[in-house]
């Protein structure tokens, strides 16, 4: 009996040492006090400058034309381009000095008047893929896109049309 007595008391003795809750002493940061910051920045607009134009496109057999956002125009030897086109061009609004990201996806290009197969307008890598604003308010910057089209010697004639859908944000 004496060792039931004994366990008894050393099992209630651990229950009332666990059922004590520690108690720490308040410890300060060493390095100084953690910061908060927020930085609020003005929504940002894009607006429609210019529309893009290839021009003509004289098509002997398959090739490319790519336009630079200067508007120079580049085509292989299997198509008669102009020399220079017209970029797509836009003006962007927002805070001073923030770096604004430009997303540019490919477009399809359709001709309603002599429906066929469709092209695709590539538009990344022509033309910048951010741009940093100089200013905060209405002045904002302009920014201009060109891009490439791979054409077939098999393309109906017409005029082929597709929105750029260019999205921005910081």
């Amino acid at each position: 009996m004496s060792k039931f007595l004994r366990m008894t008391t050393l099992v209630a003795t651990a229950t009332a040492l666990t059922a004590v809750p520690a108690i720490a002493a308040p410890v300060s940061v060493s390095n100084g006090p953690v910061t908060s910051r927020a930085q609020i920045v003005k929504p940002l607009t894009l607006a429609r400058v210019g529309d893009m134009d290839f021009g003509s496109i004289v098509v002997q057999d398959n090739g490319t034309i790519s336009m630079d956002a200067t508007g120079a125009i580049t085509c292989t030897t299997n198509l008669t381009c102009a020399s220079t086109g017209t970029p797509a061009e836009y003006k962007v609004t927002g805070t001073n000095n923030q770096v604004v990201n430009i997303t540019k996806p490919d477009v399809t290009l359709t001709n309603s008047g002599n429906p066929g197969t469709p092209l695709t307008l590539v538009l990344n890598g022509f033309g910048p893929a951010s741009v940093t604003l100089p200013n905060s308010g209405s002045t904002g910057i302009n920014f201009k896109l060109g891009g490439s089209i791979a054409i077939a010697a098999t393309t109906k004639d017409g005029l082929y049309t597709g929105n750029l859908n260019i999205t921005v944000d910081y």
